[in-house]
């Protein structure tokens, strides 16, 4: 067990107490029940990519971690990482990383959170328990994910985890994707009192900062949209 404590259910206002545990195998059922009761409410499927149960036991064997929370046994929340080392798929090479780089990657892969246990911050809550935990076995340096531009909850989880927009492109089913992330040696110093805030919608505009050295480092949401915050490195 990771963590013990109480939680608030929204369904029905009560609180219950909860454990956090690394999963394995055997929670392999449970963990594609969440995901596809979550994946069955989504509006916009672009939100999430799912993983297949192949891809769920190769995080949970050597090649990264999944934890989850559960109350009474029953699995609420899941988030994982991965090590990706020189596999393709490894989002460092969106950057062209060199090969050299490659093993010091993890990837926050998933990050899932039943409807009845939103508002209790536990997306943030979890990746950056994973994140930490990670750092200590693994001990990479680039921490990397993917969000999806219209998934504002997600947007405000990586930020807050100190990642940063660097690449706005098309991945997995074509699906536009914000590739985000941080150097934990040297995390960017970012310019936030001459900052640019950009509607999520305008790719275009997106495209020209990030082109011309400006990262996505914050987002804020009103009536009309998302907007997102970019702005540049200090330079000493």
């Amino acid at each position: 067990m990771i963590e013990k404590g109480r939680i608030k259910n929204r369904w029905d206002s009560q609180i219950y107490p909860y454990i956090i545990r690394e999963l394995n195998n055997d929670d392999i059922l449970q963990i594609m029940d969440l995901q596809n009761f979550i994946l069955s409410l989504m509006k916009d499927k672009r939100f999430c990519v799912p993983l297949s149960p192949v891809e769920h036991r190769q995080i949970l064997g050597d090649d990264g971690e999944t934890i989850g929370l559960f109350i009474q046994d029953k699995l609420y929340a899941v988030c994982s990482i991965l090590s990706p080392g020189y596999r393709e798929d490894n989002m460092a090479r969106q950057l062209n990383f060199s090969d050299e780089e490659l093993p010091h990657v993890a990837q926050l892969e998933l990050s899932l959170v039943h409807p009845d246990l939103r508002g209790n911050n536990l997306q943030y809550k979890l990746a950056d328990m994973l994140a930490r935990r990670a750092k200590k076995k693994k001990n990479y340096r680039y921490l990397f994910t993917t969000v999806s531009p219209y998934n504002y909850p997600s947007i405000k989880t990586v930020t807050s985890l100190g990642l940063s927009i660097v690449k706005l492109c098309k991945m997995y089913y074509h699906w536009d994707r914000y590739v985000v992330y941080k150097d934990t040696v040297k995390p960017l110093e970012l310019d936030k009192t001459n900052t640019v805030h950009v509607p999520v919608t305008l790719f275009e505009k997106q495209q020209e900062l990030l082109s011309n050295g400006y990262y996505g480092c914050s987002q804020s949401k009103d009536k009309e949209n998302i907007k997102i915050m970019f702005a540049k490195e200090v330079m000493r």
